[in-house]
């Protein structure tokens, strides 16, 4: 029997309300449980300590209090620690992502510990961890955190290899379509994804509706794949935009029937192995059974967004930190027939007495008004952060607006009687972060100059699209962060084709890359940002691997020595009907 324990989220068979959010672990660690309730507290979440020899414990739980970065004198994400029904006290008070202590419990033959959401108000749990002996310290930081889970679960070493031809990090609309692209040309491709779903802004867990036109000539069958992809209804306001409108067992379902296919879900990049400028191996955490893989592959495709795997390759990158778009987590109000009272919340964006989107009387960039308002894409944090280290602020501060404005107009404008809260995402929707430089860097006045390129073959239609905070809710912003945006547009002559070297990295040179993790500068993201070109990436990259491992070849000689043969391949892709879809972002 063991005399310590380190229960992470694959403990807690039974979750209850509390779901798993992995987006953070770069800067904490590790996955972690979250209270997401909208004021009300989700079920107990249970594990079992019958692995633990019987006697006393001291307790210690990582967990953070989210609200410290503005008002540390309010906790609304506590929760409490139980053991057989002894309550170990409740936490969430630290003021970053660290340790309290429990003190004391007694642990039997047959004991369960139970997290006991308090608030329903975004608590969070990453560890607990049960030990004979008090710690005057416990390991912080993302780094330590993770060795010591995994020293305490034993998973130190790697404990399966796989073998692999393409790997594509990222399971959103870039890397679904890289996956199915390379797969029905017969190369044997890894997804790997950190999600339970695939489809990544474009799933029910971010519910981001596809932008952008496909199918153009001379490349008329580049889109097909995306085009597969399409969702039969689309609801992008307000309580229209369910989640069942996103398919994502369709979007699965077309991985899974791909017999060179294979699709890890659940799964998280956290390590690169590179020799000669090239990717090795990639290891990969199955943080849901607490082991790792080594996946060794020839050819890597990266369409994390954040450019995780081409970062851990030593990928060159740039980041706008100050000034560039931001994360959306689109939330909406519903009728209700039941209780519609709603707490007060003090420790969110105070809201009273200023405008804002969906407040009675006030319009909308769009001029639309009230619950169509109300949570939209223009709720936008994060655009004077940095994207990655201060990823989990942004989405926080998404959630104060929330909880605020929601606060603001049930309890002080005595608006919105008979409604509740009725969604908000807690996983992301960015737009920027890393842009990784391949042997071609595209810039704004490539496109509005018409500039051509012999290896232009993903068509971009979507106009230059930037989005800043907006000045006419400088009043609601007096925190000093802006969480209201306004989208700034610019024309260009459609389509404009993405050159193939913004698709691969120019100093590790067996990465491709699809997705807005590409080869371009800031003010040009805004028009090959949105998921359909980004799935188009996809398509073209899938048949570039496949043409490299013919060849026997890497991503910039496709260029340099077999271009001809690549653009006639895109060419001649059986074809279907030319500008079959037209979609609007907003």
């Amino acid at each position: 029997m063991k005399t310590e324990a380190l229960l992470s989220v694959s403990d807690f068979v039974k979750k209850g309300g509390w779901v798993i959010d992995t987006q953070f672990v770069v800067n904490m660690g590790v996955p972690y449980l979250l209270a997401h309730g909208l004021g009300t507290p989700v079920g107990e979440a249970v594990a079992s300590l019958e692995e633990l020899a019987r006697g006393s414990y001291y307790l210690y739980v990582y967990t953070y209090n989210w609200v410290a970065p503005w008002k540390e004198q309010y906790t609304p994400g506590l929760f409490e620690v139980s053991v057989d029904g002894r309550s170990c006290g409740t936490f969430g008070r630290c003021p970053t992502w660290g340790w309290e202590c429990g003190g004391i419990v007694e642990v039997g033959q047959r004991s369960s510990l139970i997290l006991r959401d308090l608030t329903g108000f975004e608590g969070r749990c990453g560890l607990v961890y049960l030990t004979k002996e008090p710690c005057d310290t416990l390991p912080t930081g993302a780094e330590a955190v993770r060795a010591f889970y995994r020293r305490l679960k034993g998973c130190e070493g790697v404990s399966e290899t796989v073998q692999t031809e393409l790997t594509v990090c990222g399971a959103g609309i870039a890397g679904i379509c890289a996956t199915l692209s390379a797969a029905r040309q017969g190369v044997k491709t890894l997804l790997v994804g950190d999600r339970p779903v695939v489809g990544g802004n474009n799933s029910s867990e971010v519910r981001v509706w596809l932008g952008g036109k496909t199918n153009f000539a001379p490349f008329p069958s580049v889109g097909n794949i995306v085009n597969e992809l399409e969702q039969a209804k689309v609801g992008h306001y307000g309580c229209e935009n369910r989640g069942e409108n996103y398919e994502d067992g369709k979007k699965l379902q077309k991985l899974l029937d791909e017999p060179c296919a294979t699709v890890l879900l659940n799964h998280i990049a956290t390590g690169v192995s590179t020799e000669c400028g090239q990717i090795r191996s990639i290891e990969v955490w199955d943080y849901l059974h607490d082991r790792f893989l080594c996946v060794q592959t020839k050819l890597v495709c990266d369409s994390t967004g954040d450019g995780t795997v081409a970062y851990l390759a030593g990928g060159h990158f740039e980041v706008t930190t100050n000034g560039h778009m931001g994360m959306t987590n689109p939330w909406y109000v519903e009728p209700t027939d039941g209780d519609d009272s709603f707490p007060s919340c003090p420790w969110a964006i105070d809201l009273k007495g200023v405008d804002f989107p969906g407040k009675p009387g006030v319009k909308d960039v769009y001029g639309g008004e009230m619950e169509r308002s109300l949570g939209c894409w223009f709720w936008e944090s994060g655009c004077e952060s940095d994207p990655i280290d201060k990823a989990e602020y942004a989405r926080d501060l998404n959630l104060r607006a929330m909880y605020g404005a929601w606060d603001a107009l049930r309890n002080h404008e005595g608006a919105y009687r008979g409604y509740r809260l009725g969604y908000a995402s807690y996983v992301g929707g960015k737009r920027e972060s890393r842009r990784f430089f391949g042997d071609l860097v595209l810039t704004k006045s490539d496109v509005l100059g018409g500039n051509t390129f012999a290896d232009g073959c993903v068509p971009s239609t979507w106009n230059f699209d930037v989005h800043y905070p907006d000045r006419r809710f400088y009043e609601a912003f007096r925190e000093g962060d802006g969480f209201i945006t306004k989208d700034y547009h610019e024309p260009f002559q459609k389509p404009f084709f993405i050159p193939y070297r913004c698709l691969y990295s120019r100093n590790v040179d067996n990465l491709f890359l699809a997705g807005r993790n590409v080869s371009v500068s800031h003010d040009a993201l805004g028009t090959v940002r949105v998921m359909r070109t980004g799935g188009m990436m996809g398509e073209v990259v899938g048949y570039a691997a496949a043409l490299c491992l013919a060849k026997d070849t890497l991503p910039r000689q496709i260029y340099t020595e077999h271009l001809e043969e690549f653009l006639h391949t895109l060419r001649t892709i059986p074809s279907v009907s030319l500008n079959k879809l037209v979609a609007n972002e907003h």
